[in-house]
């Protein structure tokens, strides 16, 4: 994601009319990125660029027909619970 992050900057303004992505939330910006892919971006053209690498190297297709990957739905409570974000959030000292 960080190797494209013009590419979402750009995308985040056409579909999200989010000018500017530096003002999201992490757990929000992660939400929204995550599905780009779904539009007629940059994002979607370099997600298939990817998966055309992938099927004709002989690979899997990440996505398959069928396939469903669990999607994590970005909540304080999500994020902070699911190894794949360990560390990357921090939401302060949970004391009053």
């Amino acid at each position: 994601m960080l190797d494209h992050l013009d590419d979402l900057a750009s995308d985040f303004s056409v579909f999200h009319r989010i000018p500017d992505v530096t003002v999201l939330d992490g757990p929000t910006f992660l939400r929204l990125a995550w599905r780009m892919p779904a539009y007629q971006g940059v994002m979607q053209a370099r997600a298939a660029a990817y998966q055309e690498a992938d099927t004709s190297a002989g690979a899997t297709p990440r996505m398959a027909p069928g396939r469903h990957e669990e999607i994590n739905p970005g909540t304080r409570t999500s994020l902070m619970a699911d190894p794949a974000f360990a560390g990357l959030f921090s939401y302060g000292s949970s004391r009053g």
